[in-house]
């Protein structure tokens, strides 16, 4: 039942929306714009302008993917990226980009990609997969800025799941040790073992791929860290809440095509100094995050073996 208003309250409301909001709301709006308009007329180039203006986003659809690039600092290798997206036997529906805040000036990318994010924040690993929860297509497939995804990449993740494995594919995976912490001894993907059939990892990094519903698992517990360490989190959360697991696709050694990354330009890109895994204290952080993962009950596929050995 609606309240009814006494004569004082309806004036009092008529007042403040109608006649007193346009000195306390419309009046101070009105001078920070005029002042916005005197500072862009005496600098024309201030201010964030994009080149082109993205299209509306589309509805949402089933069997399509979304990809989303990062940059920072090395924004020289975005195109290339784009390229060998656009080339994709299976290309994605639409390419997004994700730019965090660095010492380095962001260029205005609009053109190459179907939307851009700049943020004035550098939200490290994290912003790339919040964003991804905005996509309107079934599957999302992230890439790191020193990944270069070889022409059937996306269809051999495609043809993966079809084939009957759902959980998280990507493109370099670790098997974790038994004996506690972090180690990538164990590499399997376009940087390890290059195996022919798909393969049950504990985590993947520089190329992901997935069906969006897997995100809210993600989110399901905060991160032992937010410096590093999303890849970890993320096949834990997925395994945890989901019950579902990791796995690298086929990276075949006579089939480049398949593989997430060509190796020249992954190794050379990433042994440059802006590499994460060069900061002081990488490492450290993501044995903390692992021992803290596996205490609160994530289980390796090391241990699943063991499990069913027995």
């Amino acid at each position: 039942m609606k309240p009814d208003r006494t004569l004082v309250q309806s004036l009092s409301w008529w007042w403040n929306t109608r006649i007193k909001s346009w000195w306390s709301v419309k009046l101070p709006a009105a001078r920070v714009a005029a002042s916005m308009a005197a500072k862009q007329a005496n600098n024309p180039h201030s201010g964030l302008h994009f080149e082109k203006t993205a299209d509306e986003l589309p509805a949402a659809s089933e069997q399509s993917v979304t990809a989303i690039l990062t940059v920072y600092k090395r924004g020289q290798y975005l195109s290339a990226q784009i390229d060998a997206l656009k080339k994709q036997s299976v290309p994605p529906d639409e390419i997004w980009v994700w730019c965090n805040s660095s010492d380095t000036d962001i260029q205005d990318y609009s053109a190459l990609a179907d939307r851009v994010v700049v943020s004035n924040t550098n939200w490290k690993f994290w912003g790339r997969f919040a964003m991804a929860n905005m996509a309107r297509t079934q599957y999302v497939c992230l890439f790191d800025d020193d990944i270069l995804p070889q022409p059937n990449w996306i269809k051999n993740c495609l043809d993966t799941f079809k084939a009957g494995t759902h959980g998280i594919l990507g493109g370099s995976g670790v098997i974790l040790p038994v004996k506690g912490g972090y180690s990538s001894k164990h590499k399997v993907g376009w940087n390890g073992h290059h195996y022919n059939e798909v393969t049950q990892v504990d985590l993947v990094g520089h190329a992901w791929f997935f069906d969006k519903r897997l995100l809210r698992f993600m989110w399901e517990e905060p991160p032992h860290s937010w410096e590093n360490g999303e890849d970890i989190h993320f096949s834990a959360m997925v395994l945890k809440h989901g019950g579902l697991g990791t796995y690298v696709p086929p990276h075949p050694e006579n089939d480049h095509s398949l593989w997430s990354c060509r190796p020249d330009f992954g190794k050379a890109v990433g042994r440059e100094s802006a590499a994460t895994f060069k900061s002081t204290g990488h490492h450290n952080v993501r044995d903390h995050v692992v021992d803290s993962l596996r205490a609160n009950g994530w289980k390796l596929v090391a241990q699943q073996h063991e499990k069913d050995g027995q």
